[in-house]
């Protein structure tokens, strides 16, 4: 086995390189930034997408001052942000960073369902919106869809939303 000398004279054992093996992921994983003001909600979706192989949480922020400055630092693939937010809104909140950022993916995650809250995260940026309700069945769905550039609205907001029309 080949053997480099370090300038110390230690000798160390170098593997060939037809037995080394790197492993790299096909794709890269889906950076996931979390926005509520209850760490209870944080935590859960947290656990949901980090027990995903294509997604990890890569940021969290409990207020929308804070979720303005941490966006800005982690650059998330897809947010995660609560409409009802401290500090700033999750409505102020997508205002912001869409103009700044006109290519992020945003979804909204909130307990309203009205067609009035819902047109307007869209008018904002966000690509899609769901109902806390719903995260255990759409929000794995969501982020992936987000993520690769589609819209997402879950069928019982988007009967609120036309009728809201």
């Amino acid at each position: 086995m080949p053997v480099a000398k370090s300038g110390n004279s230690r000798q160390v054992d170098l593997v060939p390189s037809s037995f080394v093996t790197i492993k790299t992921p096909e794709r890269q994983q889906i950076r996931v930034f979390v926005v509520d003001d209850h760490a209870g909600m944080r935590e859960g979706i947290a656990a949901v997408v980090n027990a995903q192989p294509d997604m990890t949480v890569v940021g969290e922020a409990s207020d929308g001052k804070e979720a303005v400055e941490r966006f800005r630092q982690v650059r998330p693939d897809v947010s995660l942000v609560d409409w009802n937010l401290p500090i700033i809104c999750g409505e102020g909140v997508l205002a912001t960073l869409s103009a700044e950022f006109p290519k992020a993916r945003f979804i909204v995650i909130t307990a309203l369902n009205d067609g009035e809250s819902v047109r307007r995260a869209f008018d904002r940026g966000a690509q899609a919106y769901l109902h806390k309700d719903s995260l255990r069945r759409e929000l794995l769905p969501a982020i992936r869809a987000v993520h690769q550039g589609q819209k997402y609205i879950t069928k019982d907001i988007a009967g609120e939303f036309k009728e809201g029309d």
